[in-house]
């Protein structure tokens, strides 16, 4: 009997791969992101209160966020023999999370446009910046 697959049975069968082949990592991914947002509102919310001026909050807490969300991936995620120096990788690793911010706010936008629907379109923005995150720092910034 021959088998006849379609691109889109590829292309499900690689992602299938590609998810298999480093669940330990999104795995690990997943959850130094969302020790990185904790911390991130801890912050915020810690200099509103004292300080009263939310955008030196937002910038702090969020800039604690990236730094902890780089420590993590380099020791932890991707546990990174990298022969690239700290600075630039830390360097490509904030224009990666930069890019991803510009296409989360992109996507959050069209997706509201379509389902007028705000929740929603946050969690289609978060998964592709999510996934430009992941990717990036695998091949970008923390790539042997």
């Amino acid at each position: 009997m021959y088998l006849e697959l379609g691109y889109n049975d590829i292309k499900i069968f690689l992602l299938y791969k590609f998810i298999k082949t480093n669940n330990f990592q999104i795995i690990k991914f997943v959850i130094t992101g969302f020790l990185a947002s904790i911390l991130n509102f801890i912050i915020f919310s810690l200099l509103y209160f004292v300080y009263k001026n939310i955008v030196f909050a937002s910038f702090l807490g969020y800039s604690a966020g990236i730094l902890i969300s780089f420590i993590f991936a380099k020791i932890w995620v991707f546990s990174s023999a990298s022969k690239q120096p700290l600075i630039k990788s830390f360097s490509i690793f904030c224009l990666i999370y930069f890019l991803g911010a510009i296409e989360m706010s992109f996507v959050i936008y069209l997706v509201n446009l379509i389902t007028k629907n705000y929740k929603i379109a946050w969690f289609f923005g978060a998964f592709v910046a999510s996934l430009n995150n992941f990717l990036g720092s695998k091949y970008f910034s923390f790539r042997n």
